[in-house]
């Protein structure tokens, strides 16, 4: 019950998330330290967080809501390689680290694939 619980509070995080760069897009990029980009490229800025926050978060309360370990494994890896990304930017191109969201994204990475574990455990 408690992996139902911790992958439904991430997947209501993220889809909160997914509101905000619908709902006010400038807020949603200066929550990520990123001014909102004008013309094509806030297109695709606001576009493609928008589907990361919706895949991320649908994923995961589908999980939690089926109780089905298999539907996390979206979730885990879009916030995993966003992750590992992120740092890979900081080594190969000198990028400054936003420490805070390679953290939290870490984090959740790490508290999803317990839930999909102890989902495991229950089912057997």
């Amino acid at each position: 019950m408690i992996a139902r619980i911790l992958s439904g509070i991430i997947g209501l995080f993220m889809l909160w998330t997914c509101l905000g760069w619908l709902m006010d897009p400038a807020a949603a990029a200066a929550g990520l330290a990123m001014p909102l980009i004008e013309g094509l490229g806030g297109n695709t800025q606001i576009g493609d967080f928008t589907s990361f926050f919706f895949t991320a978060g649908i994923f995961a309360c589908i999980g939690a809501y089926r109780a089905e370990h298999a539907w996390l494994y979206a979730s885990i890896s879009l916030l995993g390689s966003a992750a590992i990304f992120r740092s890979l930017a900081v080594l190969t191109h000198g990028s400054v680290p936003l420490t805070m969201a390679i953290g939290f994204e870490i984090a959740m990475t790490a508290v999803l694939i317990l839930c999909v574990y102890l989902m495991k455990k229950e089912s057997a």
